[in-house]
């Protein structure tokens, strides 16, 4: 079974005085015989680039039929709208979190659990699983109690592992210890061990593609965001 992926929007990690601006990574898998499938979706500030990086790949929203969302903050979920006909994939323990979030954890909407509560959502209660053929989902707990990853790996061997925010930059990876997490640090720190003894290929929810080498872990480019100030 032929699955690849392609990076439609890529994350950074990118804040200001008083905010961020929160791009996260909006990964599209594509397995032989299953069609698109999205991995986050991202949220409004970068709702017009998702939709033109699908059109380049000749796709339109309604070709999206699944969509797996790593965890429930909004700068992973907020354009899950421009896809109504998708069946949509999250734990259910990330479901009953969103509704009852930790104290100072901001990043979870009640309006979105109320959009989602009306969709075809599919809540997944097992540690891992397989998606689809060859495509493998696992609990990935630290940013979130209840967040998931999506792994698998491809014809030339390389396991892929796409982190959502469980892994979130090159500085989590390298250090294994996460930022801003709602979880004890102990199950992050697990969670990113995982990660490195299993993945050769990471896309981290915010920062570009990082690959294993000798030394450590590289990537090829830094993350570009053009800014206009008016």
């Amino acid at each position: 079974m032929t699955i690849r992926h392609d990076t439609l929007v890529e994350g950074n990690c990118l804040s200001f005085k008083g905010g961020f601006f929160g791009f996260s990574a909006i990964v599209l898998v594509v397995v032989e015989d299953q069609g698109p499938i999205l991995f986050d979706t991202g949220h409004h500030s970068t709702r017009s680039l998702l939709l033109e990086a699908l059109a380049k790949r000749g796709l339109a929203p309604s070709d999206i039929k699944t969509v797996f969302l790593s965890h429930l903050h909004f700068d992973h979920v907020n354009n899950v709208d421009l896809f109504p006909g998708a069946a949509i994939y999250v734990s259910a323990a990330e479901w009953a979190y969103a509704h009852n979030p930790s104290e100072g954890d901001v990043f979870c909407s009640v309006g979105m659990n109320h959009y989602l509560a009306q969709q075809d959502l599919r809540l997944l209660d097992d540690t891992q699983g397989e998606l689809f053929p060859g495509l493998h989902y696992r609990a990935a707990p630290g940013h979130t109690p209840g967040g998931y990853l999506l792994h698998y790996t491809k014809s030339t061997g390389e396991r892929v592992v796409l982190a959502g925010d469980a892994c979130k930059t090159y500085r989590e990876m390298a250090t294994l210890k996460v930022a801003n997490e709602f979880d004890p640090l102990q199950r992050s720190t697990e969670t990113l061990q995982w990660i490195a003894d299993n993945a050769d290929i990471v896309v981290p929810g915010h920062f570009p593609e990082l690959y294993r080498s000798p030394g450590g872990w590289v990537w090829d480019e830094p993350s570009r965001l053009e800014l206009i100030v008016r």
